[in-house]
């Protein structure tokens, strides 16, 4: 387990009920950073899973505002792991992935709400031989043009509907337990990308990939402009840590390049080619949405310009040393 953390909460009323002393079929793993205003969609809509089978919930929950008691009210059959010190991604799916029992795991952010047949889903497509499972991702923050900006930049691409086959990268994961072991750990070294430098191992791998369309998770987005924009940038600085640390390949550049290229790759062209490229993609694959794309552009472009920023900051310091 990573360290400062601790399995602190033990298996209550509902994990008995749900496990019947069994191993459980599946389990979903929460990464809870500072997720006391939050953590309740989560919970509530894990307790309304339409599955037979026991399942188990893992709360890594880390940060000086701990969500241990709303975890225990809520959902008091989850099993939580607590670590003071705030975990990135990449740390908290390892400390949750190590406290797990299932044979199957999938992974839950603690602003999100899934949907009831969410965990069935998957496992019937785990039991078709697939070692990897990819959903889909709808819209929580419909009536917000920045939240709806927010969610048809990250996840248009994992829209319910769309053709979840055409990600380049697979995302919105779930693995068997061999494939997690096969995989190696989540990166701990990168601020977001995490599940995308391990999706790209599953795809090295040759593991073999189903998609569950209707097992989806309704994601809640910033819907303010400094939340936006800051999440934006921090996306941008992961992206840059994945490239230089882990050979992902990505439009802005590799990490050796000279400054005057990165400046211009990172701050011109990336947020053009990215807002490009999502409007290529909706047209083809999800052409009612291109409407409200297109409506919301410029807010759009805005957060691709601040990932490029993100992307730029965090390139120099890494050139600096």
């Amino acid at each position: 387990m990573t360290s400062g953390a601790a399995v602190i909460g033990a298996a209550g009323e509902v994990a008995v009920e749900r496990t019947g002393g069994r191993r459980p079929a599946i389990s979903v793993v929460i990464p809870a950073l500072d997720a006391r205003d939050r953590i309740a969609t989560a919970l509530d809509s894990l307790g309304g899973q339409r599955l037979d089978e026991p399942f188990e919930v893992i709360v890594v929950d880390s940060g000086p505002r701990s969500c241990a008691d709303v975890v225990r009210s809520r959902f008091p059959g989850a099993r939580l792991v607590r670590s003071e010190r705030p975990l990135g991604p990449g740390a908290a799916r390892n400390a949750g992935v190590r406290a797990t029992r299932g044979a199957h795991v999938a992974f839950l952010s603690d602003d999100c709400a899934a949907c009831p047949e969410w965990l069935a889903e998957r496992l019937q497509v785990h039991r078709l031989g697939c070692d990897v499972v990819g959903g889909s991702i709808s819209n929580g923050t419909t009536r917000s043009p920045i939240g709806t900006a927010a969610y048809l930049i990250e996840f248009s691409a994992l829209m319910p509907g769309r053709v979840l086959a055409d990600q380049a990268v697979p995302h919105a994961l779930s693995f068997s337990r061999d494939a997690l072991e096969r995989l190696g750990p989540f990166p701990e070294d990168v601020r977001t990308g995490e599940d995308t430098v391990v999706s790209r191992r599953a795809i090295e791998a040759g593991l073999r990939i189903g998609f569950a369309p209707l097992a989806a998770f309704s994601h809640r987005n910033p819907t303010m402009p400094i939340p936006y924009l800051r999440h934006m940038w921090r996306h941008g600085e992961g992206l840059v840590e994945c490239v230089s640390r882990h050979e992902l390949v990505a439009p802005i550049g590799d990490p050796d390049q000279a400054l005057p290229v990165a400046a211009a790759r990172m701050l011109g062209y990336f947020p053009a080619w990215a807002w490009t490229a999502k409007a290529r993609a909706l047209a083809r694959f999800a052409p009612r949405a291109l409407p409200t794309f297109l409506a919301l552009g410029p807010i759009i472009f805005a957060g691709h310009a601040a990932t490029g920023m993100g992307a730029f900051a965090r390139y120099l310091k890494l050139r600096r040393g």
